[in-house]
C-alpha cells in the first residue's frame, strides 16, 4: 500500500512540474518581434527582458507568474533573453520554466532595445505590459503589486 501512495505522488509531481514548463523550444526574438507581438496580441500579455547576468530577473519572473496565477484569465508570460550564450542553456535554466514562450535575442542588444522603447536603456529586468488593445507599458525592475494590480484589473 505504501508502495502505491508514494508511485501515485511521484506521478502526480511529475504530472504537476510538466505543466508548468510550458516552454519546450526557443524562438528567435529578431527587431520585428515586437511589434508582431503587440499587434497581434488579443489578451494581455506580460513580457520581461533579460539579461544572464541580471540578478534580480529570476525572482521577478517567478514573482510575474505567480501574480499572473491568481487571475481567472490566462495571462501569458513571455521572456526574452537578450544575451544567452545557446538555446540550450535556456531550456535547462529552470528561472525560465514559468513562460509560455521563450525567446532568445542574437545581436546588438541596443537595436532590441531601440525596437522595443527607444527610452529602455538596457536595464533588466524590464517589462512590458501589453494590454488587450495593443497599449504597452513598462517597468524598469519588479513591478509593484499596485502596478501588476492596475494593469490586471479588466
Amino acid at each position: 500500500m505504501r508502495l502505491m501512495w508514494k508511485i501515485c505522488a511521484s506521478l502526480l509531481l511529475l504530472l504537476m512540474q510538466s505543466s508548468f514548463a510550458a516552454s519546450s523550444f526557443v524562438e528567435p526574438f529578431e527587431q520585428t518581434t515586437w511589434r508582431s507581438l503587440v499587434g497581434k496580441q488579443k489578451q494581455p500579455a506580460l513580457v520581461v527582458f533579460t539579461s544572464v547576468t541580471c540578478m534580480h530577473c529570476p525572482a521577478a519572473i517567478k514573482r510575474l507568474a505567480s501574480k499572473r496565477s491568481v487571475i481567472a484569465a490566462h495571462v501569458p508570460l513571455y521572456v526574452v533573453s537578450m544575451d544567452a550564450e545557446s538555446n540550450a542553456a535556456l531550456l535547462e535554466d529552470p528561472h525560465y520554466s514559468p513562460a509560455d514562450r521563450l525567446f532568445l535575442f542574437r545581436g546588438r542588444s541596443q537595436v532590441l532595445q531601440f525596437s522595443v522603447n527607444p527610452e529602455w536603456r538596457g536595464m533588466t529586468p524590464y517589462v512590458g505590459f501589453i494590454d488587450s488593445r495593443g497599449g504597452v507599458s513598462f517597468s524598469l525592475g519588479e513591478p509593484k503589486d499596485a502596478l501588476l494590480s492596475d494593469w490586471l484589473r479588466p
